[in-house]
């Protein structure tokens, strides 16, 4: 038998369940913390994320830190529906910035919280739920590592912003 490519999206790993759930809840809760295997974590990257930081943008048609976050919360918010088996047709959302301070703590704890509402999804979620289609295209356990790799992402481009716009303030 030829091993799964990587578009064989029907392959499953067998027997995942329980033993795929603890190691999905701790690398999530590692990528959202302030450390993973492999790089810092969200909170960490948003860790003393004034105002004017957040809402800068680098460029045209570039996004701001503000703009990631609220990416980010879109996307957490769709696994949870699917792997809460609801499903709905999407596109790559990015909800505009807010405008304030309380705005932006309102955000920050936003997604805090759909982290662990998502976390306790996670949790709830029987042993065969993890082998089993969220939708169309991928298994629960498909959905919660690509939720995970998608703030990986997220987190590289927030560093890398906050980064920009503190050079960008240096004098020359």
């Amino acid at each position: 038998m030829a091993a799964p490519t990587h578009g064989d999206h029907a392959a499953r790993t067998p027997g995942a369940g329980p033993m795929a759930r603890g190691d999905i809840v701790r690398f999530r809760d590692d990528t959202f913390g302030t450390r993973n295997w492999g790089h810092k974590g969200l909170r960490l990257a948003l860790r003393r994320l004034s105002l004017p930081e957040a809402v800068w943008k680098p460029g045209p048609g570039l996004h701001s830190v503000w703009e990631q976050i609220n990416h980010v919360a879109y996307w957490k918010r769709y696994v949870r529906e699917r792997i809460r088996g609801r499903s709905r047709q999407t596109n790559q959302a990015w909800p505009p910035a807010g405008r304030t301070a309380a705005g932006l703590r309102r955000a920050i704890a936003g997604l805090e919280r759909l982290h662990r509402d998502l976390r306790r999804d996670v949790l709830a979620l029987p042993a065969e739920a993890y082998e089993t289609r969220g939708g169309p295209r991928y298994s629960a356990t498909q959905l919660l590592l690509g939720e995970a790799a998608h703030d990986a992402y997220h987190i590289g481009q927030i560093f890398l912003t906050r980064k920009l716009y503190r050079r960008r303030r240096r004098p020359a």
